[in-house]
C-alpha cells in the first residue's frame, strides 16, 4: 500500500516532464511521511479484526405484567460477574431494537441481565457471547423477549424552581384577540393553560415542578395552533422578549344565542292531609239472648150452640066461658077490660124471643 501511493506521487510528478522538479520535491517528501504514517496507524487496527464492531444488537418484545409495555419505558443489559452495563434502550410498541451489549473481553458463558427503569429485574436471562469478527459478521444480532413481573414505580420528580417567560406573539401576520387561550407544554407529562395576553404581549408562568426537565423545549400553543418556535426551559430564570409566530387562526364558529326558556311558575304543593288514627274497633259486648216464652196456645172458645127456637105456641083459643056468677083468672069482662091474665098469655111469646135474641148477642162465655 504504502509503495503503490509513492509510486502514485512520483507518477504524478514525473508525467510533467520533469518541469518544477525543485519546486515539488518538498511537497513530495510530505507527502511521503504522511502516507506512511497512515500506514503505520492503520496496519495493527486491521490486525486485530476491527474489535470496535464486536457487540451484539438485542431486539425483542416487552411484556410488563402480562401487558405489552408501554412506550418510553427505559432497558439496560448487564453482564453478570463484570462491571459492563449498557446504554439506555427504550420501548415502543411493546418492543426495544437496538440495544447494545458488550464487547468484554473474557466474559463469554457470562449471564446477561435485563432491568426495567433501573428497578425490575427481567424474568429472562441470556448467555453473552463475545463476537468472533473473523468469521462472524459484525455486530451480530440477537432477537430475545423480556418479561417483566411487575411494573416499576414512577419516579419522584426533584422540585425545580418557576420560571417566567414574556414576549410577543402573531397569528398569521396579525396580532390575535386577547381573549385568545394559551397553552405551554413540556414533554407529555406538563401542560398548563393561562398567562396573560394583551395587544400581542404574552406572559406566563412555567412551574413542572421537575428539575428532570431542565433543558427540554417548550412548545407554546395558541388555541390548539403550536407556534414555529420552541425555547429551553430554564427554572427560576426569567427570560423575556420570547417571539412567537403562529399560523392563522381558525375562524371560530358562531354559537347561536339560545332561546330563553320560560320559566315554569311552581305549584303550590298541596299539604297532605293528616291521617286520621284509626279508632280501634270496639268488641261488641254479647247480648243475652232472651230465650222467648212460650206462648201459651189459645184454648178455642166453644161456641154454644145456636139454641133452637122454640116453636111458637099456636093460640089455643079459649073458650069463652060464660060466666055463670063467678070469675076465674082469665074471665073477663064481657065487653070490658081484658084481665092481666089475658095480657101475660099474650105477651109471652114475646118475652120468649127478646130472651133469645139476647143470649146470641151477649160475650162467649170462657169455659
Amino acid at each position: 500500500m504504502f509503495v503503490w501511493e509513492v509510486r502514485k506521487l512520483f507518477g504524478i510528478v514525473l508525467g510533467s516532464g520533469g518541469v518544477m522538479k525543485r519546486k515539488v520535491v518538498p511537497a513530495l517528501l510530505l507527502a511521503v511521511v504522511f502516507v506512511g504514517v497512515l500506514a503505520a496507524g492503520s496496519s495493527p487496527t486491521r490486525a486485530q479484526g476491527f474489535p470496535s464492531l464486536g457487540f451484539t444488537l438485542y431486539q425483542g418484545s416487552v411484556t410488563v405484567a402480562g401487558q405489552p409495555a408501554e412506550d418510553g419505558l427505559e432497558i439496560k443489559a448487564r453482564i453478570l460477574g463484570t462491571s459492563y452495563e449498557s446504554l439506555v434502550g427504550t420501548t415502543s410498541g411493546g418492543r426495544y431494537i437496538a440495544l447494545q451489549v458488550g464487547p468484554v473481553e473474557g466474559a463469554s458463558g457470562n449471564e446477561v441481565e435485563f432491568t426495567l427503569e433501573n428497578q425490575i429485574v427481567a424474568t429472562t436471562r441470556d448467555t453473552y457471547v463475545l463476537p468472533n469478527c473473523g468469521p462472524d459478521a459484525c455486530p451480530a444480532s440477537r432477537v430475545f423477549d423480556l418479561i417483566f413481573a411487575s411494573t416499576p414505580l414512577a419516579p419522584t420528580p426533584v422540585p425545580s424552581l418557576p420560571a417566567r417567560y414574556s414576549g410577543f406573539v402573531s397569528a398569521g401576520g396579525a396580532i390575535p384577540p386577547d381573549s385568545t387561550t394559551l397553552t405551554i407544554r413540556i414533554g407529555s407529562g406538563y401542560e398548563v393553560t393561562g398567562g396573560s395576553l394583551s395587544g400581542g404581549d404574552f406572559s406566563i408562568i412555567v412551574d413542572p415542578q421537575d428539575i428532570a426537565l431542565t433543558g427540554k423545549p417548550i412548545e407554546f400553543f395558541l388555541d390548539g395552533v403550536k407556534a414555529t418556535q420552541t425555547v429551553p426551559y430554564q427554572p427560576g430564570q426569567i427570560v423575556a422578549n420570547v417571539i412567537l409566530t403562529f399560523s392563522a387562526l381558525p375562524t371560530p364558529t358562531p354559537v347561536p344565542t339560545p332561546v330563553p326558556t320560560a320559566t315554569p311558575v311552581p305549584t303550590a304543593t298541596p299539604t297532605p292531609a293528616p291521617t286520621a288514627t284509626p279508632e280501634p274497633t270496639r268488641t261488641p259486648t254479647p247480648v243475652p239472648t232472651s230465650t222467648p216464652s212460650p206462648t201459651p196456645t189459645a184454648t178455642p172458645t166453644p161456641i154454644p150452640p145456636t139454641p133452637t127456637p122454640a116453636p111458637e105456641a099456636t093460640e089455643t083459643p079459649v073458650p069463652i066461658v060464660e060466666d055463670e056468677g063467678g070469675g076465674g083468672l082469665c074471665s073477663a069482662n064481657p065487653g070490658g077490660p081484658a084481665s092481666a091474665g089475658q095480657l101475660g098469655l099474650l105477651l109471652s111469646p114475646l118475652a120468649l124471643g127478646l130472651w133469645v135474641a139476647i143470649r146470641r148477642r151477649s160475650p162467649k162465655a170462657v169455659v
